[in-house]
């Protein structure tokens, strides 16, 4: 199993509160894909100006191939378009993804 997150730190509210809203109304092309197993959008309990896009994939490449496919690009296009601008300008804020091999896993249930 193969994790990728990427962790979102926005400057100021209106930042953080226009990329909830991108997300919130997310296309869910990624649903679909090959070895996609699931997605969360988090929201730092200590700083709400805080993110991080979670998806988990079968493997690395799956993870990899949804990346280099057409509803990869057209899925980040259609969340640029329906997000709103911040009210004082372009938002502001840094991203780093960061992937992850998993080692070990719990499945309660």
């Amino acid at each position: 199993m193969y994790v990728a997150m990427n962790v979102f730190a926005c400057e100021d509210e209106a930042s953080a509160k226009v990329l909830e809203e991108r997300f919130l109304k997310r296309s869910g092309l990624v649903d679909q894909q090959p070895g996609f197993i699931n997605f969360m959008f988090l929201k730092c309990a200590e700083n709400p100006r805080r993110h991080i896009s979670l998806s988990t994939w079968r493997s690395k490449e799956d993870f990899e191939a949804w990346t280099k496919s057409q509803a990869f690009e057209k899925g980040h296009q259609q969340a640029k378009a329906s997000g709103k601008p911040a009210p004082h300008g372009p938002m502001k804020m840094t991203n780093a993804l960061e992937t992850y091999e998993v080692l070990s896993h719990t499945k309660i249930g």
